[in-house]
């Protein structure tokens, strides 16, 4: 009955405990997004109305998403182009700023990026490291500069290491690209796998554009 009633219990924690974890990771990004704006716009316009002496929940949020749509808007016409230019070549004068502005600038362009050859990660890899017959998954991130090249008197490409379950963080490493070994899953699956500590296993979607993306990346 013991037994029973213990494989239950467990059963209904590994049910419930996703569950609870997701929804809890949902509401504390609502309140950590929500409090953006949020607070500023309840305590300083809000509150100097008597109707309103409660805060709003989601207020900030929805002004947060408002702001962003309306940047954007502002930002693909010719005058809104014309003063981020000119903001940006204000930037580029003051030290420290112009070297964290350039970037942060460069990272979110290459994570955004909707063209593969843009893309920060454009093909999932296998390599030997941190030693031969150690094989460590990676992203591949292109080309080396110029100066390595010259340097080393190979032809290198990089590669992204992450570290586990925090793929944001991780080493870069450069060497020849036949000792990259091109896995024929997309990058979303890696990501997942990596998150999970391999515990999700890639399902195969994905995969006609990965081998795609490696034949580019070989034949290139």
């Amino acid at each position: 009955m013991l037994k029973h009633l213990r494989q239950y219990f467990f059963t209904g924690l590994f049910v419930l405990l996703p569950i609870l974890i997701t929804l809890k990771l949902i509401f504390w990004g609502f309140e950590k997004t929500d409090a953006i704006l949020g607070n500023f716009i309840n305590r300083h316009l809000l509150h100097r109305f008597d109707y309103f002496s409660r805060e709003i929940p989601g207020l900030g949020l929805v002004a947060l998403l408002l702001l962003i749509t309306l940047t954007g808007i502002f930002a693909r016409n010719y005058l809104g182009r014309k003063l981020i230019r000119f903001g940006e070549s204000i930037l580029e004068r003051i030290p420290v700023l112009n070297s964290v502005y350039s970037t942060v600038k460069q990272v979110t362009q290459g994570l955004a990026a909707t063209h593969k050859e843009n893309r920060a990660f454009r093909q999932v890899v296998l390599v030997e490291y941190p030693r031969q017959g150690m094989y460590s998954p990676g992203f591949l991130i292109g080309e080396t500069a110029d100066e390595i090249k010259e340097k080393t008197g190979k032809d290198l490409v990089g590669v992204f290491i992450p570290t586990v379950p925090n793929p944001t963080t991780g080493f870069i490493i450069y060497l020849p690209v036949e000792e990259t070994r091109m896995l024929d899953i997309s990058v979303e699956e890696a990501l997942k796998m990596l998150l999970t500590f391999g515990m999700i296993k890639p399902s195969g979607n994905g995969r006609k554009e990965a081998k795609k993306e490696s034949s580019a990346i070989q034949a290139g």
